[in-house]
């Protein structure tokens, strides 16, 4: 598998529960770190947020379950215990005085029981009809009951306790106890991010070793509050060489960005040096699209760009763009009816390409027989690198032979659809893709051979082989010609220097959505507009970062 020498250097994994535990249970068998040390570092951990959160004479109550979750809520209970500050332990489906208890803890949870049971703890079984008693004496509440176990909708006492802090919650007058989860809420699904019946909502998440998938998809991401990854010993080591399949861009200190993610431009580079590239959008009744993905190329570093749309929009483009070439059409000019008029259509856009270093299409172009003509003659005529946006990938969900021009286009292809085109060109309900989108997108990938970016709360990128998630971006994003931005990005990037295409879209999806953030910073989430994204590339490109 290619490495991408940018982005593996500001990468983490981002894992399923299998992969966490098989990396766990490594770390304990093959380098013989004893199972209560990393549960001992798990706890300090959580202590640590805790006494962060914690005002001073405040009290902690914590639920803790019958397996390893459980041991970690322990432990940490005796922890803060040792050092003085009151502690309730409610043991959550399972119990001091029932025998089969016994067997329902996992060994690692006993013995952190034993422990701080000798040292005096104060211990409880659950009881639902006092839990709110107990909620409202608390300053602090830690969820340690499921962790990576929950995989089903929640029962009995688990079910009963996440109900009972949720409702109170609700109920609650004045401040709520601050909550913190251990590893991830109870009721998300570790793989998914899916609610199993009911979820703790918590403030904080503090998960260790490696980032969960439940934590990164919606709704378990809400679920999850501030979340903190901390070392405390699970390392990738412990994957044996048999890596997680998904990985994420992450920079913390976002002023690094230019640093970390961008290639160095070359100082003695010109306009023609930096990439050339055509965007193909717009269209008669549709002006603004082939306005934000240029404006976003042309910001994103491209030397030079050409618009290639119908001659409506030139007067918009020549007085809101003054910086892009144009190529006009009609739509009459694509009538095949008319054989002078297509010749001379189909040579002028054969043309634009030949100028071009790499090409935009589909950004407001319709659907119409025009469209369809004007794509058939970029996927039979350039060996470019090609995005393909928006109603170009609506035509290639509708006429299979264009789809099988695309399959058959001998350059890299970068697709961007959003989740209801991403729907259309792999035949599956919307709500069907949202459950394999993972899987889904690698299966369009090879069926393309292309890098595909899946837009959704949680990007989805893949080339078949290699795999990211987005994290960066917000709902403020879900806004009109937010994707002609990403486009327009994109359109510049494939041209920067990054090893190949793939580097480029997952950097391309990163700092958009680093760009969205910005963006909702200074004007709010609920009044930003795409244009705000496409301008605050530019501060993100010169390191003037405010998010």
């Amino acid at each position: 598998m290619k490495n991408l020498p940018i982005i593996d250097k500001n990468s983490n994994y981002v894992v399923s529960a299998a992969e966490m535990k098989r990396c766990d249970a490594a770390t304990i068998s093959e380098f013989g770190v004893p199972q209560d040390v990393l549960m001992e570092r798990a706890a300090l951990s959580i202590c640590k947020y805790v006494k962060k959160a914690l005002p001073e004479g405040g009290k902690v109550l914590i639920l803790a379950g019958s397996g390893n979750n459980g041991g970690d809520g322990i432990a940490a209970a005796r922890l803060l215990f040792q050092d003085k500050i009151p502690v309730t332990l409610v043991l959550v489906n399972h119990s001091l005085s029932d025998k089969a208890s016994n067997t329902k803890r996992t060994s690692a949870c006993s013995s952190q029981l034993k422990i701080a049971l000798s040292y005096g703890l104060n211990v409880v079984d659950f009881d639902q009809s006092k839990l709110g008693s107990q909620i409202k004496k608390c300053d602090v509440i830690i969820d340690a009951m499921l962790g990576i176990g929950c995989s089903r909708d929640l029962t009995g006492d688990y079910s009963a306790a996440v109900w009972e802090i949720n409702y109170s919650r609700e109920d609650y007058d004045g401040k709520f106890p601050h909550v913190i989860a251990a590893d991830i809420p109870t009721g998300i699904n570790s793989d998914t991010g899916q609610v199993h019946g009911y979820a703790i909502r918590a403030d904080e998440t503090v998960t260790f070793g490696f980032l969960k998938m439940g934590l990164v998809f919606y709704p378990g991401a809400a679920h999850a509050g501030e979340i903190h990854i901390v070392n405390v010993g699970i390392t990738e080591d412990g994957f044996l060489k048999d890596y997680p399949k998904f990985k994420y861009v992450d920079i913390p200190d976002k002023k690094e960005i230019p640093v970390k993610l961008l290639p160095p431009r070359n100082p003695a580079g010109n306009k023609g040096s930096f990439g050339k590239v055509l965007v193909v959008a717009g269209s008669k009744k549709i002006s603004g699209a082939c306005i934000m993905a240029a404006e976003s190329c042309i910001r994103s570093g491209a030397g030079m760009i050409k618009v290639y749309t119908d001659e409506a929009n030139l007067s918009a483009i020549q007085t809101l763009l003054p910086e892009a070439m144009t190529d006009t059409y009609t739509e009459e000019g694509f009538n095949l009816s008319d054989t002078i008029e297509y010749s001379k259509s189909k040579e002028a856009l054969i043309s634009a390409i030949g100028w071009a270093d790499a090409i935009i299409c589909g950004p407001g172009i319709g659907i119409n027989n025009s469209a369809k003509e004007i794509m058939k003659i970029i996927l039979q005529n350039a060996v470019l690198p090609l995005i393909l946006d928006a109603d170009a990938l609506n035509i290639i969900s509708s006429e299979k032979d264009i789809r099988d021009l695309v399959c058959a286009y001998n350059a890299d292809i970068i697709m961007t659809p959003h989740l209801a085109e991403f729907s259309r060109l792999s035949g599956k309900d919307i709500h069907d893709c949202r459950t394999c989108i993972m899987d889904e997108t690698a299966r369009l990938a090879k069926e393309f051979h292309a890098s595909i970016i899946c837009k959704d709360a949680r990007s989805v990128i893949s080339d078949g082989e290699r795999n990211f998630i987005n994290i960066s971006g917000n709902d403020g994003m879900a806004t009109a010609g937010s994707g002609d931005v990403l486009a327009g990005l994109l359109g510049a990037l494939v041209l920067s220097g990054y090893s190949d295409v793939f580097e480029a879209a997952v950097a391309g999806a990163y700092l958009h959505g680093v760009a969205g953030d910005m963006a909702a910073v200074k004007h709010g989430r609920q009044g930003m507009t795409a244009r705000d994204i496409s301008g605050s590339l530019r501060d993100i490109f010169s390191g003037n970062m405010s998010c």
